[in-house]
């Protein structure tokens, strides 16, 4: 279990893919169960046909979009959605030139084929819903691209349930169905299912922009090429097989090889789904292939070969289920058919092994030549008169082309893994440390004596030495979630570039830390900037929240200044931490369960009118050594039992009320121990935020919110989150209070100004375009208050003032609130 946590990405989504090809099979065969009692029997075989030409022509119309997608969107930073619309693009216009082609050919040569068209209305719904398929068939790849599996399974079963729906509808309606108000209901369905999944989308904010642009195709041509050849070298054949069957046998003998090979379809469903998987999960990280392609194997193996077994003992019982004639004809092909389960899994993960190491051309061409082997020996077998002798020389061909591409499998599956040079060992993250890859934290304090960027790298040096597997001092691998520790020249070099020398020049601490929010997320765990007496320390989400970041801030600091190396425990590393705290919480008290399962989510916001943005990261912050002393004042007599965190985050709300910045006051986010979105009452009452807090943190769904998130790091990574290219016409600030408690623990650093001075800055690196984080310490009696917020979306100045007014009278605020 414990090697599986690792691989949840290619389990959720091969399971998803897989989940996708049951769902829709089931709800396929009720929808044609339902089409053939509402339907005459010819409008039924016109929409099939249609169907048929709609799945072959898109499938051969995608170009390989699909595949490079899967292939180039783990690499890409950004734009990723730009260049799905654009593949989509394209595929839906090579799919329309295709159908139009299928019509003229209808027309001209296959009398049949033109009958199945109708009339004018159904040829035009036909060539939309050849593009659109194609269109669909690539987004659904992109999704398992992006690992996003679940979303493709949503979709398609959006589109199996409305396409049934629509079928009914158009059943009780007094008029005779047609082909073309079948094909109706199938491309319906499609456009449905695609509203729906955008919706989804554009909720979660998965979705940057969507114009398209042909220049990034630039450079994918031959990409693209090599993709589409190993697709149609793979497709081709398998779909003509039936064909051959049906020319050297007879029709009566395809209906039971058909069957046979569908049944043994569903076998090969599951390697099929599991390297396409892999494909997807390690394009985006080439060091993980060997892992992903044991623990695929293992899932292929565990899941399929016991049923490849049974289906081979059961031949005839199940080829039974679909006549008599059936089971004496196929029962003998289907047996073959099922024991070739193991060839199919080599088949299918040396394609993906292929993609993965950029061997496409070499894979394509392979494919072809086995593609027409098994056309060839399929004739072959079919001509001496047996549809068995057929299927056994068909197995005998795929068991050679398995021969030949195992090593190719093998050879990944029993490499040694090399680390790169200076690397010497490796340490799994654990649940907590994979929900915190996303965020990141920035600390700047100052000013201090004694401190450089020379003497910070001796101390981690010296941290180095005495524990080289300490998370600070090793490499955050966020793809492979895994510290990679470093032997010392190594690390040498590492901590040069960590800790970077501002100078002794007259340093601005806003300006230090606004350049850590503006670096992106990187492999330091700790990055440093130092100049000036100030020290501005950005350190991973990973490595913990702000009692380890503490600790590691004031030992680093003190042992520079002493010029020692840092001496600090190893952290401690609970791999069930998470479940456990859980438990003990809520979860040995079934009374508790459904509160602490259902967080609290922000509401969905009404669309608004829009204007163009850009990022602009940008810090506020204020020190205040009296105002703490008559807040507590103003809290015993006004509001008793409340925290003074509440009385300074509604004093904010109500600061900035009053300069004009009216915020949202639905809710707002509060960070204490995870973040969750709370409504109280009143955003600029004390009472009702602390009562708010109380409730939540003994409910224990904040535990809910952490698991939740160290689950999704797990499956899906952490990948940047792109930034909005729009922010509201006229944004109203949503807010996030943190409450990071008292930083007391930092006061015997070596200050060179009394307590009252000094610059204690805390922020994260990431807040929303229309998002104002206000986080709040103590240290030495003295309130800190520091703003994260972007000058795209707000005023500088306005903020700096709502923080001035909190450090100078919140109490003030307070009252006129209440008026």
């Amino acid at each position: 279990m414990a090697t599986l946590r690792g691989h949840l990405d290619l389990l959720l989504n091969a399971g998803s893919l897989m989940a996708t090809t049951a769902v829709t099979s089931l709800f396929g065969f009720v929808y044609w169960w339902l089409a053939a009692r509402t339907a005459p029997a010819e409008a039924v075989g016109k929409a099939s046909a249609a169907v048929s030409a709609m799945t072959l022509i898109g499938t051969i119309g995608m170009f390989g979009m699909g595949t490079m997608l899967i292939s180039d969107l783990p690499k890409l930073a950004g734009r990723r959605w730009e260049l799905i619309s654009t593949c989509m693009l394209v595929a839906g216009s090579a799919a329309t030139v295709g159908g139009l082609g299928y019509i003229v050919v209808a027309h001209l040569w296959i009398p049949g084929l033109q009958d199945a068209l109708g009339n004018a209305p159904t040829t035009v719904l036909l060539v939309a819903g050849i593009a659109l398929n194609s269109m669909t068939l690539v987004l659904d790849e992109a999704l398992v691209g992006l690992l996003r599996g679940p979303l493709q399974l949503m979709r398609n079963a959006w589109f199996s349930v409305l396409k049934l729906a629509l079928l009914g509808v158009v059943a009780l309606l007094p008029i005779t169905v047609t082909g073309g108000g079948l094909l109706l209901t199938w491309v319906s369905g499609m456009v449905l299912s695609i509203a729906v999944l955008s919706r989804t989308l554009r909720r979660r904010g998965v979705i940057d922009s969507l114009r398209p642009r042909l220049a990034l195709l630039r450079g994918r041509g031959r990409a693209t090429f090599d993709h589409n050849l190993l697709n149609l070298a793979t497709y081709l054949p398998r779909a003509t097989l039936p064909l051959v069957v049906t020319a050297v046998l007879s029709a009566e003998a395809n209906a039971a090889f058909y069957t046979a090979f569908m049944v043994n379809a569903v076998l090969a469903m599951v390697p099929g789904n599991v390297a396409l998987t892999l494909f997807a999960v390690a394009s985006g990280d080439k060091a993980a292939l060997r892992s992903k392609v044991r623990v695929g194997l293992a899932i292929s193996l565990v899941v399929g070969l016991p049923a490849s077994i049974v289906v081979a003992l059961a031949a005839e019982p199940i080829m039974s289920l679909f006549g008599a004639s059936y089971a004496a004809s196929a029962s003998t092909a289907l047996k073959i058919l099922a024991l070739t389960y193991l060839a199919y899994i080599f088949h299918h993960f040396f394609l993906a092994v292929s993609r993965v190491q950029g061997r496409l051309r070499g894979a394509g061409i392979f494919s072809v030549f086995a593609g027409l082997a098994e056309l060839l020996a399929a004739w072959y077998g079919g001509s001496r008169g047996s549809l068995t002798e057929l299927v056994a020389w068909v197995a005998a061909v795929m068991v050679l082309e398995a021969v030949l591409v195992a090593p190719t499998v093998l050879r990944v599956v029993f490499a040694r893994p090399e680390l790169d040079a200076g690397f010497v060992s490796t340490t799994s993250l654990t649940v907590l440390e994979r929900a915190g890859l996303p965020t990141e934290d920035v600390r700047t304090v100052g000013p201090l004596t004694g401190v450089s960027a020379q003497r910070l790298r001796a101390a981690l040096a010296g941290l180095h030495a005495a524990d080289p597997t300490h998370r600070a001092v090793s490499r955050l691998d966020r793809s492979g979630a895994r510290w990679l520790h470093m032997d010392a020249p190594t690390f040498a070099a590492y901590a040069r570039d960590a800790v970077t020398d501002l100078g002794d020049a007259p340093a601005d601490a806003g300006a230090m830390t606004e350049r850590l929010l503006a670096e992106p997320r990187g492999h330091h765990p700790v990055r440093i900037l130092t100049g000036g007496g100030y020290v501005a320390m950005k350190v991973a989400g990973a490595y913990g929240d702000a009692g380890p970041v503490n600790v590691l801030l004031r030992e680093l600091i003190r042992a520079a200044a002493a010029e020692r190396a840092a001496d600090m425990e190893p952290l401690s590393r609970h791999r069930t931490v998470l479940p456990r705290a859980w438990w003990r919480q809520g979860g040995a008290r079934p009374g508790r369960w459904r509160a602490a399962l259902r967080p609290s989510r922000a509401p969905r916001r009404p669309d608004a009118p829009t204007r163009p943005w850009t990022p602009g990261l940008a810090v506020r912050y204020d020190r205040s050594a009296q105002v703490a002393d008559r807040l507590r004042a103003w809290r015993d007599r006004y509001a008793p039992g409340v925290s003074t965190s509440a009385v300074i985050f509604a004093s904010f709300a109500a600061a900035l009320r009053e300069l004009g910045l009216h915020p949202d006051e639905s809710g707002a986010t509060f960070v204490v121990d995870a973040r969750r979105y709370l409504s109280p009452a009143s955003l600029t009452d004390p009472a009702a935020i602390h009562a708010a807090l109380t409730d939540e943190l003994t409910r224990g769904s904040m535990r809910t919110v952490m698991l939740l998130r160290g689950a999704r790091a797990a499956v899906a990574g952490a990948p940047g989150t792109p930034d909005p290219r729009e922010v509201a016409a006229d944004p109203r600030p949503r807010l996030t209070f943190i409450d990071q408690g008292s930083h007391d623990a930092l006061a015997d650093l070596p200050w060179s100004i009394e307590a009252a001075q000094r610059v204690n800055h805390s922020v994260p690196t990431r807040t929303g375009p229309a998002d104002i984080t206000v986080a709040l310490s103590e240290m030495g009696g003295v309130l800190h208050v520091t703003v994260l917020f972007h000058a795209s979306t707000y005023d500088p100045a306005t903020v700096a003032r709502a923080v001035e007014l909190v450090c100078t009278d919140p109490t003030a605020l307070m009252m006129a609130a209440d008026r």
